[in-house]
């Protein structure tokens, strides 16, 4: 059986965004597993979780929690992306088994990073959706691969808005971020000349 993974982010004991956390694992466990189990992510709050410090927590699950492992974070820089191709891609549920997504990142060269592409479109890189700025605005892509919870967030207060970005139109924006459950807004920036 197949599990999943779910990756949330604890700052001095302040859990971000488990609502969205909870309502994707939700419709995975649905889709694949056919489970109706109601996901409920409070009890983490009852967990000796380290009260000072920025950390990944690692959930473990398929019908039910499996583990639960708190992570010291460190945010990666990343300076350039490779765009590689890849049209039968799919990662619409976050797998503990990652290899495909593996495979494309070993072809990143000196790249720090990946964009993926498929049928043409930008999706995601290999951990994390992407935004690209114009003018004052932030855009993330609708080809997404994984929908997830940061870009939810960032959507749902219109931070950001969505876009079809693709090989072709992507140079028009003038840089890019890394957005997922433990980088925002405040990530840093990718000048687009910095995607090859």
């Amino acid at each position: 059986m197949s599990q999943l993974l779910e990756s949330i982010y604890l700052k001095d004991g302040e859990f971000r965004n488990l609502l969205y956390h909870e309502a994707r694992m939700q419709l995975s466990t649905k889709a694949v597993f056919n489970s109706n189990q109601k996901v409920d992510l409070s009890a983490l709050k009852n967990e000796a979780f380290p009260p000072t410090g920025l950390y990944k927590v690692r959930v473990v699950y398929d019908t039910q929690i499996r583990n639960v492992e708190f992570v010291p974070y460190e945010v990666r820089l990343v300076n350039s992306l490779k765009l590689v191709y890849d049209n039968n891609i799919n990662y619409h549920h976050k797998f503990l088994d990652r290899t495909k997504l593996g495979h494309l990142y070993s072809l990143r060269g000196k790249a720090d990073d990946i964009l993926i592409v498929k049928n043409g479109l930008i999706t995601d890189s290999f951990y994390a959706n992407v935004i690209f700025k114009k003018g004052g605005n932030w855009f993330t892509p609708t080809s997404y691969l994984l929908n997830g919870t940061m870009r939810q967030s960032l959507l749902a207060e219109g931070a950001i808005k969505e876009a079809s970005i693709t090989v072709e139109n992507y140079q028009h924006y003038q840089s890019c971020k890394l957005i997922n459950a433990m980088l925002g807004m405040d990530s840093s920036e990718i000048p687009i000349e910095a995607i090859y």
